[in-house]
């Protein structure tokens, strides 16, 4: 049997976590041609296919699937060695993947960036916006601030980290009575959306898919709508209505891999991600 090359598994993480061979190629920094020629050496080695096309998406088969898991133990180790021969200075570096819903990703964590970025300028962060919940397990992300604690069965560190409180917001020169904007039906179980389904008045002829969309809505003049009280507050254009305390409050959960808690770098993030949301 041929030699495994170690090297190769670099690939298959790579392809685990974007799904395609072009993502997978920017991820690394070379080509699709070259992604697919590793591949295909590395089936050849280990005598199994590794991935396979659902949907549009290339997933891990259970060969892959163990590749993969291969993959990330190398990693993790890889990591945990250069943190432990480095100084402390340069310990807090790298790239620390991060998702959150869109809303906070670019309101809230985005403009906050540049400190983080200062203070540790051998850091370097992917901010995934994205209302999907993103696999940790699978290191689809290394951090995840979400609005809701995650399943018991889920293997991950969680802390609750603060509170984003929701209040209703109207375009500045808007004048009562305004209609309601939602969410569409796809979003029926958030709590924001139950509570304006409930309340008394006409509905917009729009809906939207995020909380972005809303802020864009209600900008237009098209109606009001519950918006955390934070990004509202400090949006353009957008003025609150109704009485001073908030009418809705969803929990902050900061949330990381058990294997990563260790790595300077995911707890530099962690801790500055969480000292944010406190402040919401």
């Amino acid at each position: 049997m041929q030699e495994l090359d170690w090297a190769d598994l670099r690939y298959v993480l790579a392809l685990s976590r974007s799904y395609a061979l072009s993502a997978a190629a920017q991820r690394l920094g070379v080509n699709e041609t070259t992604v697919a020629r590793r591949l295909r050496r590395l089936e050849a080695v280990l005598e199994a296919q590794l991935f396979e096309r659902t949907e549009g998406r290339l997933t891990a088969t259970e060969a892959g699937r163990q590749a993969v898991f291969a993959a990330e133990r190398m990693e993790l180790e890889a990591q945990a060695l250069t943190e432990a021969v480095s100084g402390v200075d340069t310990a807090v570096a790298g790239t620390v993947r991060v998702t959150m819903v869109p809303v906070l990703a670019h309101k809230v964590v985005a403009p906050a960036l540049p400190e983080l970025l200062s203070r540790f300028p051998d850091l370097r962060v992917e901010l995934v916006a994205d209302a999907r919940d993103f696999s940790l397990t699978k290191r689809e992300a290394d951090i995840a601030l979400r609005l809701a604690r995650p399943s018991r069965e889920t293997r991950s560190i969680a802390r609750k980290v603060g509170s984003l409180d929701y209040a209703v917001f109207a375009g500045v020169s808007a004048a009562e009575p305004l209609s309601w904007i939602h969410y569409d039906d796809g979003f029926a179980d958030l709590p924001q959306h139950k509570w304006m389904r409930g309340q008394d008045g006409d509905v917009a002829p729009v809906s939207v898919n995020d909380a972005e969309g809303l802020i864009a809505c209600v900008k237009a003049g098209l109606g009001k709508a519950l918006l955390p009280l934070s990004v509202g507050s400090a949006e353009p254009g957008l003025q609150r209505m109704g009485n001073e305390i908030p009418v809705l409050s969803r929990e902050l959960w900061l949330i990381t891999h058990p294997d990563l808690r260790g790595l300077a770098r995911i707890k530099a993030v962690g801790d500055w991600l969480a000292g944010l949301a406190s402040t919401l």
